[in-house]
Order: C-alpha cells, then sequence, then structure tokens
C-alpha cells in the first residue's frame, strides 16, 4: 500500500475530492481511518470526530 503524508490543505482538500482515505496516527500510535469531512487551519473532522494538525500526523491511504 502506497502512503502519502497529509500536510498541506491542498493535500486535505484533494482526499476529500477523490473520497480518499486518511489514517490519524496519535503519539506513533494508530488512531483512526475514515474519510475527510472538513478542515481548518488547526482541525480536521474524520467520521465526525476533531483531529488538531499540530498533534497528529495523516496519511492518505
Amino acid at each position: 500500500m502506497i502512503r502519502k503524508t497529509c500536510k498541506l490543505d491542498t493535500d486535505f482538500q484533494r482526499s476529500i475530492t477523490f473520497q480518499r482515505n486518511i489514517e490519524v496516527w496519535i503519539g506513533g500510535e494508530l488512531d483512526t481511518v475514515g474519510k475527510v469531512e472538513k478542515f481548518t487551519e488547526d482541525s480536521v473532522k474524520i467520521d465526525g470526530s476533531y483531529y488538531l494538525r499540530g498533534n497528529c500526523k495523516f496519511w492518505i491511504v
């Protein structure tokens, strides 16, 4: 499986446009995998839950 880091607004927008799943990693552990519903400068909403962009790592899968 090819994974691409998801950091920029354009990355998050692309994941919405193409309905790609995103992995959310917190503290080195996988927290969830789902689709981005919306995002701001500070947070990302994935499947109803909010994640702070500064505290998590996001990967397009």
